[in-house]
């Protein structure tokens, strides 16, 4: 008899193990955070955040649900509270702020970033994303059943087509660097930097210098600060930089000429480079068939090639 008393209480022992507290937030076990108490309002949603020290940037309702923006001292992000439980899902978080933002709808949001990166003084051109939780959770926030068809959450992050007339700022300031190599691409334009003669040869390739971009008529100039077509390399750079370049067989220009540069597209022209005191400037002539532009930037390495920019052009879409 005791031994049938001793093997009810331990199977009641491991029911309890197995259920979830009352108070514990739902669905706490497949990634919701802290539910907010309810009834869910903007001010019960800013004092759960502050009580953990984030800061809430702005809190968009919709229907019952609400968007939350944070940052920006932290990781930009974009969180969902489903107001009928007041569960929070984290649809999105990024390393460059958020400049705006459209709910589609309910868990589905189109959103611009500003290009500033919230750890760095390094400034980014901007991009355009859009998140959705795509069926994972349900309308109360609860984690939907399994469906080998659905894609779960989604993060689509891509090219922002700027207007013309929207001016921009990019890239990164207090180095200076040389134009190895400029030409006119079947879309646009592209630029290759590279460090000046006496830096360290891998200082440039983090990123291009700053660039300033404005349009103004039909003529798009692009100002990249702190550059020179004279890079001085090899006959007055480090005899361990031209050792190490004349053993990997590159080529590192001693000046990029200024003036008209070869080709044209639908888009351009005309284009052309000058040294203005400190800055480069890289003018484009516009034809009637441009419309927006983006911004993107690679690297090319190792030895002396460096990061480049690409700027495309397209008609209004």
């Amino acid at each position: 008899m005791r031994r049938w008393i001793l093997m009810i209480f331990c199977l009641l022992l491991l029911a309890g193990c197995g259920a979830a507290p009352q108070d514990s937030p739902a669905g706490g076990e497949d990634g919701a955070s802290d539910a907010v108490s309810l009834p869910v309002t903007e001010e019960a949603i800013r004092a759960a955040y502050e009580a953990e020290g984030a800061a809430v940037l702005a809190v968009t309702p919709y229907e019952r649900d609400f968007l939350v923006e944070l940052g920006p001292d932290e990781r930009p992000a974009l969180d969902w509270v489903f107001g009928a439980t007041g569960i929070r899902r984290q649809l999105y978080t990024g390393f460059s702020g958020i400049r705006d933002y459209e709910i589609l709808y309910a868990g589905c949001v189109r959103f611009t970033t500003d290009g500033t990166l919230y750890d760095t003084a390094y400034r980014d051109f901007p991009q355009s994303g859009t998140v959705s939780f795509d069926g994972a959770w349900d309308e109360t926030g609860q984690a939907s059943a399994y469906d080998p068809y659905g894609s779960g959450m989604t993060a689509d992050l891509g090219p922002y087509w700027a207007p013309l007339a929207e001016p921009a700022s990019f890239g990164m300031a207090g180095r200076s660097e040389a134009l190895l190599d400029a030409r006119v691409t079947v879309s646009g334009l592209e630029l290759l930097f590279g460090p000046m003669s006496g830096q360290d040869f891998e200082a440039a390739f983090c990123a291009p210098p700053l660039v300033e971009v404005a349009c103004e008529g039909n003529v798009m100039t692009l100002t990249c600060h702190d550059t020179y077509l004279d890079c001085m390399a090899l006959a007055q750079g480090e005899p361990e930089d031209l050792e190490r370049l004349q053993l990997q067989g590159t080529l590192y220009p001693g000046s990029f000429p200024d003036g008209p540069l070869e080709g044209s597209n639908r888009f351009i022209s005309r284009a052309e480079v000058s040294q203005e005191s400190s800055s480069l400037a890289v003018r484009l002539t516009l034809t009637e068939d441009a419309g927006q532009y983006t911004v993107s930037r690679e690297y090319l390495g190792p030895a002396d090639s460096g990061p480049y920019l690409r700027l495309s052009l397209r008609e209004t879409w």
